[in-house]
C-alpha cells in the first residue's frame, strides 16, 4: 500500500516506564508469558528526517448505504434514486458518471431510516448500479481537522481526560489519512462512519473533542516516514493483538508499531475487560455453517455440533490467534480467532440476530445443556491503542506521547502540515 509521507516533528517529553508481564484472565486458558522486562522505552518523535509536506487531506466518509428506495432527508430536502435518475428539490449538479453533488453552506440534519446527524461541506450521492437502479451511497467530503472532532465524540466518553482525547485524535487522524491515501484512486469513499472504520457523528459541539483536535492539529503516527493505519480498540483485555493476526496479513501491517507490545496492559485491572454471553448452541452451529461460503472458510461447513471453543495458538504476548471448535465427539476444527469471532457476530437470514455480542477473539466457550456460554477478555480486536487503557494512563499523568509509544512501539510523531 502506498502511504502518505508527512513532515517530521520532534517532541522532548519524559519517557514512559512500562510494566511487564502477561495477564492471566480469570476463566480463560493461561497465556504463555513472555520474559519479564521493565525499563525505559524510546520516546516517539526521536528521528530527525525532514520530509516534504503533503498537506491535510479531505476525508471521504460514507454516511449511508441506500439500497431499497429509502428517502434520504437533508434538511428540508429529500433525495431518492429512481430508474429515471435523481429526484430532489436540493440545488445540485450531476457528474458524467451520474453522481449527485451538492455543496452545503451550513450544517444540515441528515437522516435515513433511524440514523441522524448534522453534516456540512460537500455531499456526493454515488449510484450503485451494480446493486440496483435505486441503490446509492451518501458520502460527505470533510477536511480532516473538521472530521476529527466528530470521531472523538463518537469514540470516547465526554468526561474522559484531555490527554486521552489527544492520543485518540492522533490515532484517528493517522488511520483516516492512511486509508485516504490507499483508497483515493480505488474507491469513492475512504472510511465508513461506524465501527467497521471509526465512529463519526458528523458536526458536533463537544468542546473536549474540538480542543483535542486543535491541540494536536496535523499530528500523525509514522513508521519509516509513512503514516500508519493506527488501529485502536475499546479495551485490549490486558494483552495485545498484532495487526497481522487480527486484521490481515497485508505488508502494511508487518511493521513494529502494529505488532503489539510485551507486558501487561493497565486495563487488566478494570472490570470492563471481562465479559460473558450465552447463546443457543444449535443456532450458533447453524450460524457458523452459513458463514462457510460468505467468509470463504469451508471448514465451517463441516461442523455438526459445538461442544466447546478453546484457544490453541497464541501470539508472543499470550493472546489467542487460533481457536478450535470441538464437536460432541471431541473432533476439532481449528480456525483463525478473528474468523471465529466474525462468524459468531454475523447476521444470517432466518436466524436470530447475533446477541449478546461476542466482544473479542480472546475467549473460551462451553456447552451447558442447550446453551453455549462464552467467557472473554477485551472489547474489540486488541490492536494498537486501548481506549480504556489510555484513559487509565492519562489519569496517572502520562503524556499523550508516552501513551502512543506504549501502544505503537517505535512509531514517530510527525506533522501533515
Amino acid at each position: 500500500m502506498k502511504m502518505t509521507k508527512p513532515n517530521q516533528i520532534s517532541f522532548d517529553r519524559r519517557k514512559f516506564l512500562i510494566a511487564s508481564g502477561i495477564v492471566v484472565t480469570g476463566g480463560l486458558s493461561a497465556c504463555t508469558a513472555t520474559s519479564d522486562t521493565e525499563g525505559e522505552k524510546p520516546v516517539v518523535g526521536t528521528k530527525k528526517e525532514v520530509l516534504p509536506s503533503i498537506g491535510l487531506p479531505t476525508i471521504r466518509v460514507r454516511i449511508a448505504r441506500v439500497r431499497n428506495g429509502e428517502k434520504v432527508a437533508l434538511g428540508d430536502h429529500l433525495i431518492t434514486k429512481t430508474i429515471r435518475g435523481w429526484k430532489t428539490t436540493m440545488q445540485h449538479t450531476t457528474s458524467n458518471n451520474g453522481e449527485l453533488q451538492a455543496t452545503l453552506t451550513s450544517s444540515l440534519p441528515f437522516a435515513v431510516n433511524n440514523k441522524t446527524k448534522l453534516v456540512s461541506n460537500n455531499i456526493v450521492c454515488v449510484p450503485r448500479k451494480e446493486i440496483s437502479t435505486h441503490a446509492f451511497d451518501v458520502v460527505v467530503h470533510v477536511p480532516i481537522e473538521e472530521y476529527i472532532p466528530g470521531v472523538l465524540a463518537g469514540e470516547l466518553y465526554a468526561h474522559w481526560h484531555h490527554t486521552t482525547f489527544e492520543a485518540q485524535a492522533i490515532a484517528a487522524r493517522s488511520y483516516a489519512t492512511s486509508l485516504h491515501t490507499e483508497r483515493i484512486s480505488k474507491s469513492h469513499f475512504d472510511v465508513n462512519d461506524g465501527p467497521s472504520s471509526q465512529m463519526y457523528l458528523g458536526d458536533v459541539a463537544l468542546e473536549a473533542a474540538h480542543r483535542a483536535a486543535q491541540s494536536t492539529s496535523g499530528v500523525v503516527l509514522t513508521w519509516d516516514n509513512v503514516v500508519i493505519p493506527a488501529y485502536y480498540c475499546a479495551c485490549c483485555g490486558g494483552t495485545a493483538a498484532t495487526a497481522t493476526d487480527a486484521i490481515s496479513a497485508s505488508l502494511t501491517h508487518a511493521i513494529p508499531p502494529l505488532q503489539g507490545r510485551g507486558g501487561k496492559d493497565i486495563c487488566s485491572a478494570l472490570d470492563v475487560r471481562v465479559w460473558s454471553a450465552k447463546r443457543s448452541s444449535r443456532t450458533e452451529r447453524k450460524r457458523i455453517n452459513a458463514c462457510a461460503t460468505t467468509m470463504n472458510t469451508p471448514e465451517f461447513s463441516t461442523i455438526r455440533s459445538i461442544k466447546s471453543v478453546e484457544p490453541t495458538i497464541f501470539n508472543a504476548y499470550g493472546r489467542p490467534t487460533h481457536l478450535a471448535i470441538y464437536d460432541r465427539r471431541n473432533k476439532a476444527i481449528e480456525v483463525s480467532a478473528k474468523n471465529v469471532t466474525r462468524a459468531f457476530n454475523a447476521s444470517v437470514t432466518k436466524l436470530p440476530e447475533p446477541t449478546p455480542t461476542i466482544w473479542s477473539s480472546h475467549l473460551i466457550a462451553q456447552k451447558e445443556g442447550d446453551t453455549l456460554t462464552f467467557h472473554g477478555a477485551g472489547l474489540g480486536h486488541g490492536v494498537g491503542l486501548c481506549q480504556y487503557g489510555a484513559q487509565e494512563l492519562a489519569g496517572k499523568g502520562e503524556s499523550f506521547e508516552s501513551i502512543l509509544q506504549w501502544y505503537y512501539p517505535g512509531a514517530t510523531l510527525s506533522s501533515l502540515t
